[in-house]
C-alpha cells in the first residue's frame, strides 16, 4: 500500500486521484493519532485543558516546520527560475 502511494502504478491512475489518496490517507492517520491520544489521556487521568494545550502546541509545531519547508520549496523555485533566465 505505500508503494502505491509514493509511486505511480502502471495502470495509470491520475496525477489528482493519487493527490487525493495521499490527502485521505494523511487525514485519516491524523485523525487515529488524535483518537488514540485522547483515549490514552483519559486512560491515565490527564486533565482535558492539558491535553488541548499539548495539541495546540504540537499544532504550532507542525504548522511553523510545514510553513517553512514550503517557504524553502519555493525559493529553490525561485532560484532555479531566475538563474535559467
Amino acid at each position: 500500500m505505500v508503494d502505491s502511494l509514493l509511486g505511480h502504478r502502471k495502470s495509470g491512475s491520475a496525477p489528482s486521484r493519487f493527490g487525493a489518496r495521499l490527502a485521505r490517507t494523511v487525514v485519516l492517520g491524523c485523525v487515529a493519532v488524535a483518537f488514540a491520544i485522547y483515549w490514552l489521556a483519559r486512560s491515565y487521568g490527564v486533565d482535558s485543558g492539558e491535553l488541548l494545550g499539548y495539541l495546540k502546541a504540537s499544532a504550532a509545531f507542525i504548522l511553523f516546520f510545514g510553513l517553512a519547508g514550503v517557504l524553502a520549496g519555493l525559493l529553490v523555485w525561485l532560484f532555479g527560475r531566475l538563474r535559467g533566465r
